[in-house]
């Protein structure tokens, strides 16, 4: 390359800096750079396309235009015209696609020359070239050149063509720079406007310079009438006015702040002359050029504060009656206790009276009466159960229900909750099973306890199963625990009362409405039986086919008991 080529270029690439620095847009810059090019290079025309709006990975030409020779390139310039170059279609989506120049030595058989399909938009075009104009990484525009006749690559040009699209992507830069800055402002007052909160600011010198939408609505003022009013004396009550005067003073001089940077609650001024409760929370920046503003979002907290009132009030009345119910609680155990234990008394005189007559030491019976008798020990047992149950429940109210954990051989309490249940289970001709795994071994556990939580099991699926039934009790090993599973064929239980099953005098609506005998509180005894052993309790039933209880308690006993 000559000295004088080399100087040329250099010049372009002088004139390309200068038309950057002084065009506000790529548009702008567009035709200047696009003659400056032709003039340096000997190249016939240039063209500019731009990313569409709706789609920036699409380039569409533009009206910038410039031909040394007027209308000499007119079926191309139609040709472009409304054309959509996407990524990688044609030298312009393949020079937005790769960020890289891109040479056609003769568009005439170049097949990436998509105009070369349309006819007489080639006619009298020889070489072309697209540049990529990059900004932060992204490629903004496209500057395309044309010749009359073909001309090969010429590496120089492309390098020097590179750099004037790197002074042009500057101009795109502080575009983005200056849209960036002026959407940034717009959306922080658009999110301002929208905030719920007021937002008020001041200058240094006490002026309110900032208002938004909440803040006319808090302190009744409009923004036109607050923008330049002294803060002090719009919204700060005539009380507090001098120690904001002197706090603004201290921190301007000193630095310090007491209130900055905090959320505290006070009270602010209406316009309407009037004083009301707010939340405030205040920050400063400083300005080189207009030094420090304070900032403060206020958030007005009268009905908070009208509802705190009424809660304090209302938490009162509550505590009051919550210890009156603790006492009308305690005064209720007490009575379950002191009833049950006077009926335990009688009961088993009654018990033991009955044991008499039917063992024939005080006389042979009849049919009849050893009937009556049964009759009358079912109905005892059935009561000395209930006061049991209540006795369990009002000791676990008063906190004194404690287990006594000990190695017991769990195949042992097994069989022995199955014996307590199989006389009721022949009188209702339903089949009672026990399978235990192999060597079930012993875990630690309360047995009389664990025993009566399984009876009570048992016993549910005994009442909710039709004569002829099966219920059915396994125990295996899992791990370091052991499961049991009592599973019925019964009536099942609804989905909707699953969830309150182990809730104390909880009685499902089948058995309120067979009249099933009972209290409900076998479910809620034995679920606080195993918890008390660590364990857990579940249920699974479905309507019509039977439910299944699943308790799971650990073989050693865990470390929190």
């Amino acid at each position: 390359m000559s000295k004088d080529r080399e100087l040329v270029l250099v010049s372009l690439l002088q004139e390309a800096t200068r038309i950057a620095n002084e065009a506000d847009s790529i548009a702008d810059a567009g035709l200047p750079v696009i003659k400056a090019v032709c003039a340096a290079t000997g190249w016939d025309a240039g063209h500019l396309c731009l990313p569409d709006e709706r789609d920036r990975r699409v380039f569409v030409s533009t009206d910038i235009w410039y031909e040394e020779v007027p209308d000499s390139f007119g079926g191309l310039r139609s040709a472009s015209e409304g054309l959509r170059f996407t990524y990688g279609g044609g030298i312009v989506g393949s020079a937005a696609r790769t960020g890289r120049p891109v040479w056609t030595a003769d568009v005439s058989t170049d097949v990436n020359f998509m105009r070369a399909r349309i006819p007489g938009a080639t006619t009298g075009v020889g070489a072309a070239i697209a540049f990529p104009i990059t900004a932060r990484g992204v490629v903004a525009a496209v500057l395309e050149f044309f010749t009359i006749e073909p001309a090969d690559p010429d590496p120089r040009l492309l390098e020097i063509m590179a750099d004037v699209g790197i002074q042009l992507g500057r101009v795109a830069d502080r575009m983005a720079a200056t849209q960036a800055l002026r959407f940034g402002t717009e959306r922080m007052e658009r999110i301002l406007d929208s905030c719920i909160e007021a937002f008020v600011a001041m200058d240094e010198g006490g002026m309110i310079t900032g208002w938004n939408a909440a803040a006319e609505k808090v302190f009744g003022l409009s923004k036109e009438e607050a923008i330049g009013r002294r803060l002090a004396d719009t919204i700060v009550p005539p009380r507090f006015r001098e120690a904001h005067h002197l706090g603004v003073g201290r921190f301007l001089t000193t630095g310090e702040r007491h209130v900055l940077d905090n959320r505290i609650e006070i009270a602010a001024w209406h316009a309407n002359g009037y004083e009301f409760p707010i939340e405030l929370a205040i920050w400063a920046v400083r300005d080189a050029m207009q030094g420090w503003s304070f900032n403060a979002f206020v958030h007005d907290i009268t009905d908070r504060k009208r509802t705190e009132d009424a809660l304090r009030a209302a938490y009162e009345h509550e505590r009051e009656a919550v210890s009156r119910l603790r006492e009308l609680d305690l005064v209720k155990s007490d009575f379950v206790a002191t009833v049950s234990h006077e009926f335990r008394t009688p009961l088993t005189n009654v018990i033991g009276h009955l044991e008499v007559l039917t063992s024939g030491e005080a006389g042979e019976l009849n049919p009849a009466q050893a009937r009556m008798l049964q009759v009358i020990g079912r109905n005892s047992d059935r009561l000395r159960a209930l006061i049991e149950d209540l006795l369990t429940i009002s000791k676990v109210e008063a906190g004194v229900f404690d287990l006594e954990l000990v190695r017991t051989d769990l195949t042992d309490v097994l069989v022995a909750a199955r014996k307590a249940v199989e006389p009721r289970a022949k009188r209702r001709g339903h089949r009672l099973e026990l399978r235990t795994a192999p060597h079930l071994g012993t875990v630690d556990a309360d047995p009389e306890q664990l025993e009566r939580a399984l009876v009570n099991l048992l016993v549910n699926g005994i009442n909710f199963t039709p004569d002829g039934g099966l219920i059915e009790m396994t125990a295996q090993h899992d791990g370091d625990h052991v499961v049991i599973v009592v599973r019925d064929t019964g009536v099942g239980i609804d989905e909707a009362e699953q969830g309150k099953l182990f809730t104390r005098f909880f009685r499902g609506t089948f058995a309120v409405r067979e009249a099933v005998q009972g209290a409900g509180l076998g479910l809620a005894i034995t679920k606080t039986i195993v918890e008390g052993h660590g364990g857990e309790i579940a249920v699974d039933s479905v309507v019509g086919a039977g439910t299944t209880f699943t308790i799971r308690i650990p073989r050693e006993r865990p470390l929190w008991l």
